[in-house]
């Protein structure tokens, strides 16, 4: 068995961070299923400004509303109007690591897909 990246949605712009308990990653319904991300999946969010980085769990936000909000803790990496990554990881045996290929989203402007693609 291997651990390999699943999914990567690329150039998310925080649209908001509160501190609220429990940490948490909200992120636009669409964009998930673009990303073939599912709610509540752990994920490794990447501040690409700092390279900080931490894991949570994500949630739906309401579909088309380009949302990428985030319920952190006191001390967080990651503040509204930053850029971040967010990676799915999943374990697959050995014979089907040949064929993987991550899903890859970017986000443009509004946090709108605009193209997904394989790694």
């Amino acid at each position: 068995m291997r651990t390999l990246l699943h999914a990567v949605i690329q150039n998310a712009i925080v649209t908001s961070a509160a501190t609220l308990w429990p940490v948490s990653l909200r992120v636009d319904a669409f964009v998930l299923h673009a990303a073939e991300i599912l709610p509540f999946e752990e994920v490794e969010v990447v501040n690409t400004g700092t390279g900080e980085r931490f894991r949570t769990w994500i949630e739906p936000a309401q579909e088309g509303s380009g949302e990428i909000a985030l319920h952190v803790g006191a001390r967080s990496p990651v503040r509204t109007g930053d850029t971040i990554s967010i990676l799915s990881f999943a374990t697959f045996h050995e014979g089907q690591t040949i064929a993987h290929k991550p899903r890859i989203v970017t986000l443009g402007a509004n946090n709108h897909v605009v193209s997904v693609g394989e790694g």
